[in-house]
């Protein structure tokens, strides 16, 4: 009974009719079993199609936790005390630092995933036999849910590896019961299965569709379905999770396949400054974005996480800048210094990651607003700090407001690019025009040109980019996961690419190779008692 009661609670989600427009997704899809009903015009089925993407926006937590958290750019307060510049206690510190135990999983059942997964089910098994929709919507809707589909699984995957497989609605239907819900961990090659099932089915329902699908960035489309098939293929050659093996090469051209036909669509592009691709008045016609979630006012929804890594207003305004001048807010400015507060610090970059960052590489600047609380002392350890200024939102100088609206980011043409270098580097060919595009806009005129060079010095080097670009975006431990040391193995093993938690000590990896097994994360003692077919994640037992 426990188990039935945890998961009607799931999906026990709230349904609100307003919708305003492509930017906002302040829509939740309806139950339309309950009651014995069902959808009965093309609008309800646009609807539960705009609710799917509201319940992915609300799951945008899930990159930072699964893809930030333990990527080796988090710190604790550069001093080891775990306390932030202006002494706020530091959070998931443990899962920071990789102490990841089963009764310290982080995580609650899958992290509430599969609520969205079978709600996902339902549009796919039933919009192929609604006589009253088009076969253009059926496809383009089909396209939509198996990306959206796959893109869960993917997170799923590669963090646990095998999970319960669903590609039922049973538990919408109300055939509930414990033969139902019970469901053990599949195999991490069955998983893998469905995952490239479902990136092909969606690639076909948008071909089939014919139309052109990118409308706008807020809407998973043919581009989101190619980069996550891109990151899916190039994982899965890379990466051994329990009965799947390494694939190698011929996924890698899978990958190298899906990323040209996106580079050569000629749709993305970098935008000319970096700041450009996150702020708030670029959210409009923003041609690097090719699938984000947005935060607006409109919905009265924003950015997650963000104020974990801003100031308290009075800390700040008590602070210095690098310059040992005192801070100051300012009202006039929409992206100015009154962004950087409304927050508390629960989560502070690396002094050391900081300090890796070339001086003329903008990004560091647009990314992140160092202080210091003594201005007589050296700006290190813990009189220094960094508050994130990408992603701060937006002070609204007629309000008076301070707003975290900017978008989430969850596929942009940066990361297509990047992913290239990635790709034809592992194949043995040359990544630095890839490289040298993304330095280009980091630096203008007089950027560093990178060369080729050995494998490994290109692998970190493509990391190294990756690092600057995506901060906070939850892409680096994806990446080390599946990147390569000049061993063969991956890069979580090695110290070379891990930025020290404090300034003057000796590199170590982010784990040892003795904790391999941490490459994948536990199963919360909870979800195994509440539900014993579940089995702990090897390692963890």
């Amino acid at each position: 009974m426990k188990r039935i009661n945890i998961f009607i609670s799931l999906l026990a989600l709230s349904f609100s009719v307003v919708f305003n427009g492509c930017e906002s997704l302040d829509q939740y899809p309806e139950d339309y079993f309950s009651g014995n009903s069902f959808w009965k015009d093309a609008t309800q089925v646009d609807g539960y199609m705009t609710g799917l993407h509201t319940m992915l926006r609300g799951s945008y937590p899930t990159l930072f936790s699964m893809g930030e958290l333990r990527g080796g750019l988090l710190g604790d307060g550069d001093d080891g005390k775990e306390s932030s510049v202006f002494g706020e206690s530091l959070s998931s510190q443990t899962i920071i630092k990789q102490d990841l135990r089963a009764d310290n999983a982080y995580f609650g059942p899958w992290n509430g995933l599969y609520a969205n997964i079978v709600r996902v089910n339902l549009a796919i098994n039933e919009i192929p036999n609604l006589s009253f929709l088009s076969d253009d919507y059926k496809q383009l809707y089909l396209g939509q849910a198996y990306g959206i589909r796959a893109f869960y699984y993917y997170l799923l995957y590669a963090t646990w590896g095998g999970v319960p497989l669903v590609t039922d609605v049973q538990i919408l239907k109300g055939r509930i019961s414990a033969a139902v819900l019970s469901r053990p961990r599949a195999k991490a090659s069955e998983i893998m299965t469905l995952i490239k099932s479902d990136i092909d089915a969606s690639e076909k329902a948008f071909t089939t569709y014919g139309k052109e699908t990118f409308r706008d960035h807020y809407k998973w489309n043919k581009y989101a379905t190619l980069m996550l098939k891109a990151n899916v293929y190039t994982f899965a050659a890379n990466v051994t999770i329990g009965d799947q093996q390494a694939t190698g090469s011929a996924d890698l051209q899978t990958a190298k396949t899906a990323l040209q036909e996106i580079i050569n669509s000629s749709k993305f592009e970098l935008n000319s400054e970096f700041h450009q691709a996150f702020r708030s008045d670029y959210k409009r016609n923003n041609k690097e974005l090719i699938f984000s979630v947005p935060f607006n006012k409109t919905d009265k929804v924003y950015m997650p996480f963000i104020s974990s890594c801003l100031a308290q207003s009075n800390f700040f305004t008590a602070a210095y800048g690098l310059d040992n001048k005192k801070l100051k807010l300012d009202n006039s400015e929409k992206y100015g210094t009154n962004t950087l507060i409304n927050g508390i610090v629960r989560y502070q970059y690396k002094e050391t990651f900081w300090r890796s960052f070339d001086e003329k590489d903008t990004r560091r600047d647009q990314t992140f607003f160092p202080v210091k609380t003594d201005p007589k002392s050296e700006a290190t350890g813990s009189n220094f700090g960094v508050l994130l200024k990408k992603f701060a939102g937006t002070y609204y100088t007629d309000e008076g407001v301070h707003r975290f609206d900017a978008d989430g980011p969850v596929f942009r043409y940066a990361e297509a690019l990047l992913l290239m270098a990635e790709v034809e580097n592992d194949l043995g060919n040359d990544p630095s025009t890839y490289i040298n595009q993304i330095r280009e806009r980091a630096y203008g005129k007089g950027y560093p040109v990178y060369a080729n060079r050995s494998k490994y010095e290109n692998t970190q080097a493509i990391l190294s980019e990756l690092d600057k670009e995506f901060v906070f975006e939850g892409k680096r431990w994806f990446a080390l996961l599946r990147m390569k040391s000049a061993n063969g193995k991956s890069l979580v093993f090695d110290a070379a690419v891990n930025y020290p938690f404090i300034r003057g000590v000796a590199r170590t990896p982010i784990l040892p190779e003795s904790e391999a097994y941490k490459m994948q994360w536990p199963v919360s003692v909870g979800t195994m008692t509440n539900d014993p077919a579940i089995k702990q994640t090897p390692g963890y037992e």
